[in-house]
């Protein structure tokens, strides 16, 4: 059995002067439609987009008709959707007809403009036929301009106007033998687009603000803060703690605003909540009060109001004399209260075991209210916690 071939497939060919003039992509779709029609004499001839998808297996539908589109733009070929069937396009060679029209009417020298437009419709033709182009290998007389369809050809897939691409003949210059300048000036071309397009305005990265004490929120944050109940001038008191905490840490965050954002609300939340937690430590005053949610605290843990309001005296004598400061001066109430509630629950069994299970004190009689240690013994003794 004789061995497989490398490339089983028909190959498809294509003049590579060809596609050096209209594009590689066109030149492939040309000369396969010209091998496709060489069957069939008829001026005109009617096309399955089906038929296209199997002889042109790589590409799809839509890029199909993008290319007849270019074709047709470049006036090559003329493509007409049937009525019946969009599917279905009637397809002619209109260059030829073209040719000869101006063949015609041009008796005098035509201008240079002129000879490249009816060199590149006759050239058509030779392609749909499947014949060699003897026409696109020549060079223009001096001085070398590129032709109209690759004009056409910069215009339709790159959008660059023929006045920019003209403009670049100054600083191309093709060699005298050159098989395919056309190629090398679509190149040079596409270079300086490039360059110019980078130059823009609208590419301009622009620096992002100083990350200083100067520094604001966008507006964009700002709504979204504001409308989230922030207040204004809480957002501006954070705003210098924020900047140092990021300075500190070589710069800005990669997404500032994001950030602040998160910043503010995790400190909005304590400012709000009940437990009161404060950004700066403040000192304990004589009429200060717990919040009520310290109590519905108290009261999970089966301790009544009574029992810590008996000991909210001591506690102001005890921190207004210390002159601590707290972020948090119903934490430490909390606390106090749900100590002193164990270590006296816990004399309690202490003393029914050693007089043989007598009842203990109350929770708030006077007289059993004797302490073995101070009360700040007990205010920094976290065993409870344990």
């Amino acid at each position: 059995m004789p061995p497989a071939s490398l490339i089983p497939d028909r190959q498809l060919t294509f003049s590579p002067d060809l596609a050096a003039t209209i594009g590689l992509e066109e030149a492939i779709l040309l000369q396969g439609l010209g091998e496709l029609l060489s069957v069939r004499p008829q001026a005109s001839q009617c096309v399955a987009l089906a038929e296209f998808e199997r002889n042109f297996p790589f590409w799809k539908g839509p890029k199909i008709r993008e290319l007849l589109a270019r074709l047709e733009a470049l006036g090559i070929i003329h493509v007409r959707n049937e009525s019946q069937n969009s599917n279905v396009m009637r397809i002619s060679a209109v260059a030829s007809q073209s040719a000869q029209a101006l063949g015609k009417t041009e008796a005098q020298p035509s201008s240079h403009h002129s000879k490249l437009k009816t060199q590149a419709v006759s050239d058509a033709p030779s392609a749909l036929k499947g014949e060699p182009n003897n026409h696109l290998g020549r060079t223009a007389t001096r001085p070398w301009q590129p032709s109209e369809d690759l004009l056409d050809l910069l215009h339709l897939s790159h959008g660059i106007d023929r006045q920019f691409a003209l403009s670049q003949l100054p600083n191309f210059s093709p060699a005298a033998a050159d098989p395919a300048p056309d190629n090398r000036f679509r190149q040079h071309v596409l270079s300086a687009w490039r360059r110019h397009q980078s130059q823009h305005p609208a590419f301009e990265i622009a620096p992002p603000p100083a990350f200083d004490q100067n520094w604001r929120p966008s507006d964009d944050a700002l709504d979204i803060m504001t409308g989230n109940g922030v207040d204004l001038e809480f957002i501006d008191s954070m705003r210098p703690e924020f900047v140092l905490y990021w300075r500190e840490r070589g710069g800005p965050p990669k997404e500032v605003n994001s950030k602040f954002i998160g910043w503010v609300r995790q400190r909005w939340v304590r400012f709000q909540a009940g437990l009161g937690h404060s950004p700066e430590p403040r000192p304990m005053t004589g009429d200060w009060q717990p919040s009520e949610q310290v109590f519905e605290v108290l009261a999970l843990s089966n301790i009544d109001r009574s029992y810590a309001m008996d000991r909210l005296g001591e506690f102001r004598v005890f921190w207004c004399d210390s002159g601590d400061l707290q972020t948090s001066w119903n934490s430490k109430f909390l606390q106090h209260v749900k100590h002193q509630w164990r270590w006296e629950q816990g004399q309690i069994s202490k003393k029914g075991s050693d007089h043989g299970g007598q009842q203990g004190r109350g929770q708030s009689g006077g007289e059993h209210r004797t302490r073995d240690r101070s009360i700040a013994d007990d205010l920094s003794d976290t065993s409870w916690a344990n």
